[in-house]
């Protein structure tokens, strides 16, 4: 099993912060892998809020099914996600710092692959580090960009 854990300070307020993280219309907008949001909810910000992603990763077509797992507006939330084979769960925790929010983003993730997942994980760890990154860093360029009332 792998494990990613990222803190990154976002210039907006908290609650915005907490609006981009609820709405999961907006997953393909910084999630780097997601390019299509199904059965999505109004928000994510309750236990139990389901939706279906499909992802490309590693040039493969991956559909997935996510679920809140916690949701404590406006400081953390968490869901967990499915795949063929393989699964992940991810939380984030966001602290109000002045008038922008710190967050830590943490997830372990299982990949597929059976007997060979530890050999894959090795192999890719690298590339899912980077795509947390660059996710991460896109998150934070919508949230600042998207701040009502900024010009």
């Amino acid at each position: 099993m792998g494990h990613i854990r990222e803190s990154i300070h976002i210039d907006a307020p908290i609650d915005h912060v907490w609006e981009v993280t609820a709405d999961c219309r907006r997953l393909p907008e910084w999630n780097v892998n997601v390019f299509e949001v199904n059965d999505c909810p109004d928000r994510l910000d309750r236990v139990g809020a389901k939706y279906r992603t499909v992802a490309r990763v590693m040039g493969r077509r991956i559909e997935g099914t996510s679920e809140t797992t916690k949701a404590d507006r406006p400081h953390v939330f968490a869901f967990k996600g499915t795949t063929p084979g393989g699964h992940v769960t991810a939380t984030a925790t966001f602290t109000e710092v002045g008038g922008g929010t710190d967050a830590m983003i943490e997830a372990d993730y299982e990949l597929p692959g059976g007997l060979f997942a530890g050999i894959a994980e090795r192999l890719l760890s690298g590339s899912i580090e980077r795509d947390f990154r660059h996710s991460n860093e896109n998150f934070k360029a919508l949230c600042e960009a998207t701040v009502p009332g900024r010009a």
